[in-house]
């Protein structure tokens, strides 16, 4: 059961049985669209998935990672579906992601994915929290999980029957392949299916803006996307993610060194504050 106060929606290391593919971290041979790369290039690790990864992580401390470890970081900022199907498939070394590996292996899948899911090893270099948002105008703003839940999946259908406007209730989550779109399916929705119809934008910036532009809209997303001036957080328990990184197999030599190298950055932006 959750925690009354908070939900910690992942493990701190994750492995999923091997299922056939490659071996570890950067250690397989490079895809073939990168054959024939210069010595400069192949020294490079890269890092390809989630948003909020890449923009809470992966890209503030990209230049403190490339000068301690002396390896080039090419970052793919997509979600953390596409960044784990490019992972099994050999087009990236590290995926990021900000879901537990299970929610990130759904995502995936919803991403395309067909191959057999390999042996995965998830490492968590932070934490982040996900929020629900509505628009200013509303005046819901403390909700339950079962009522998130009951909104989310079409069961509550208007806004009224939780003291709100008379309109009917516009779900907006993150994009189908998103980690975190997974995540609230698996930890607020208890597994429920989205309502058929919740619209699932493009990009997780896109939640903030469809929130602000509509007052019957509800979304969920990581924190640090949602604008305080355009949107209104609602107050309910704590969903706590993770943002991490996945290697097929225990991280190879770069992967590995990549890894501990942002481990060391997060601690002394920690001890910092």
């Amino acid at each position: 059961m959750p925690s009354p106060h908070h939900c910690i929606a992942f493990a701190a290391a994750v492995a999923l049985a091997p299922a056939g593919g490659r071996a570890g971290g950067t250690g397989s041979a490079p895809s073939p669209g990168h054959a024939g790369t210069s010595s400069a290039q192949e020294a490079a690790v890269r890092l390809h998935g989630a948003a909020s990864v890449v923009d809470s992580l992966a890209k503030p401390h990209a230049a403190a990672v490339e000068k301690a470890t002396g390896l080039k970081l090419v970052i793919d900022r997509s979600n953390a579906g596409k960044g784990l199907r490019d992972l099994v498939e050999g087009k990236c070394d590290i995926a990021l992601a900000s879901a537990s590996l299970e929610a990130t292996v759904e995502a995936a899948r919803t991403a395309g994915l067909t191959a057999a899911v390999p042996d995965l090893r998830m490492q968590v270099i932070s934490t982040s929290e996900v929020v629900f948002i509505v628009h200013p105008s509303n005046p819901v703003r403390k909700l339950t999980w079962e009522q998130i839940r009951d909104l989310h999946t079409g069961k509550i259908a208007r806004w009224k029957e939780l003291g709100g406007p008379d309109v009917p209730v516009a779900v907006v989550t993150d994009a189908a392949a998103s980690a975190t779109r997974g995540l609230i399916k698996q930890v607020v929705l208890g597994g429920s299916e989205y309502a058929p119809g919740a619209r699932a934008v493009a990009a997780v910036a896109e939640v903030n803006e469809e929130v602000a532009r509509n007052p019957a809209a509800i979304g969920g997303l990581g924190r640090e996307f949602a604008d305080p001036k355009r949107v209104a957080s609602v107050e309910t328990k704590k969903v706590e993610r993770p943002l991490a990184f996945v290697t097929v197999g225990p991280p190879g030599e770069k992967a590995a060194k990549v890894i501990e190298a942002y481990r060391a950055q997060v601690g002394i932006e920690s001890r910092a504050r």
